[in-house]
């Protein structure tokens, strides 16, 4: 079993790697949990809560990198002009709520 910002590895660019490795180790504590220690339930529990999610994500990841990586100089001057209207509050709010903001919810595993 591979935990952690390796199991997951959206892109080194993204700066989800932590925060995916907190939520899968959480995920799986609670798996493990639910299935009395039992690794193989367990896992398959992780997995099917977890996968789909993470899979999105990193193919989100590979289509985003391109954008910091343009070929022409168009492609350059649209990234630079991006990247430089994330400095106003409202423009940065909106990216961030399209394009980084996560919709998984944590399970509730009673402890």
């Amino acid at each position: 079993m591979l935990v952690g910002d390796a199991a997951y590895c959206p892109s080194l660019l993204s700066g989800e790697g932590a925060g995916f490795a907190l939520a899968g180790a959480y995920v799986l504590a609670g798996e493990l949990q639910r299935a009395s220690g039992d690794h193989v339930i367990a896992y398959r529990g992780y997995e099917g809560r977890f996968r789909d999610f993470i899979e999105r994500k990193q193919q989100s990841a590979v289509q985003f990198a391109t954008s910091f990586t343009p070929k022409t100089r168009l492609g350059l001057f649209v990234r630079d002009l991006v990247l430089r209207t994330t400095a106003f509050s409202p423009i940065s709010d909106w990216l961030m709520r399209r394009f980084v903001t996560d919709q998984f919810e944590l399970p509730d595993y009673p402890g």
